[in-house]
């Protein structure tokens, strides 16, 4: 039976770090590849590199944020967690709600530790929530004063300032995906055990997960970005990737789908005399209130 349980956990491990990563690739690499910057294969590589890069080396400081979320969390507890949190990401992603992985697992290990009565880190718990909504409103003002200056500088040389960002959106591609590999991955090998055998199982998921279920997301999200200019691009990439990162070195989940987005938003909204639409933004947000809550009480429940 143990011999069983460890191997269903593997899998679900798999699974869960495949999803992620051909889901998430295309927010790393999308804008790289839509501006003719990267070829759609390279782009795959250099995404797949950043995630096992940022795993390796980073990856084991979620561990963590997973002890502190859920103490003395057994194999069973580690295999029911992984596959609610795929579950709820397998539904969410039919119903196109957006729903990230990251939170759902931090909301399942809350709500099982709390139905345990195990939950000893309220002020840790605390402090990932209070990020939760902070991080969104920095990435929307950092991108936003970001956008702003580098629109009130002269453009005397175009095509050099074109072939810089081109440069600055290789770099961003591969630290987004990083960053990425570090917190969500991370978090992923965490819950299901941060040993050999887990890291492994991430590796040859994330392989598969980018080279075999990304790239119809990809092309979607790559010829939207396309529509953006390199600045937009630039600046969204480059706020998200510091936030998940400082997140990172603290051990707090952040999820990178979140700071993208609202650093997204920055951009869009530093323009006077764009149209906006809000309806996609507020389904976002809806979605990073839905998410930890849904999981949680699934967590309560199993």
């Amino acid at each position: 039976m143990c011999m069983l349980l460890q191997a269903l956990l593997i899998i679900a491990t798999f699974v869960a770090v495949a999803l992620v990563s051909g889901n998430n690739l295309s927010a790393c690499v999308g804008s790289a590849i839509g501006s003719k910057t990267l070829s759609q294969r390279t782009g795959i590589l250099l995404g797949a590199a950043g995630f096992l890069l940022g795993l390796l080396i980073q990856g084991s400081s979620m561990i963590t944020s997973v002890h502190m979320l859920l103490p003395n969390l057994t194999a069973q507890l580690q295999l029911e967690v992984l596959l609610a949190a795929i579950l709820v990401f397998v539904v969410a992603d039919i119903i196109r709600a957006p729903i990230s992985f990251s939170m759902s697992l931090v909301g399942l290990l809350a709500g099982l530790s709390f139905a345990r009565k195990t939950l000893i880190a309220g002020p840790f718990v605390a402090e990932v929530v209070i990020l939760w909504f902070v991080a969104p409103l920095v990435a929307i003002a950092l991108s936003f004063h970001l956008i702003r200056a580098i629109n009130k500088r002269p453009a005397h040389d175009v095509w050099s300032r074109v072939q810089i960002y081109k440069f600055v959106l290789i770099v961003l591609t591969f630290s987004t995906s990083y960053v990425l590999g570090a917190n969500t991955i991370g978090m992923i090998v965490a819950t299901g055990g941060f040993n050999l055998f887990t890291i492994l199982t991430a590796v040859a998921a994330i392989l598969v997960g980018s080279f075999y279920l990304s790239r119809g997301e990809i092309k979607r999200v790559s010829q939207e970005l396309f529509l953006m200019r390199y600045p937009n691009a630039t600046v969204a990439l480059f706020s998200s990737t510091f936030l998940v990162e400082m997140a990172t070195i603290f051990k707090i989940p952040l999820p990178t789908t979140q700071t993208m987005s609202a650093a997204l938003f920055g951009t869009a909204i530093s323009y006077r005399t764009k149209f906006i639409s809000l309806k996609p933004f507020a389904i976002i947000v809806a979605g990073w209130i839905i998410a930890p809550l849904l999981s949680f009480a699934v967590g309560l429940i199993i």
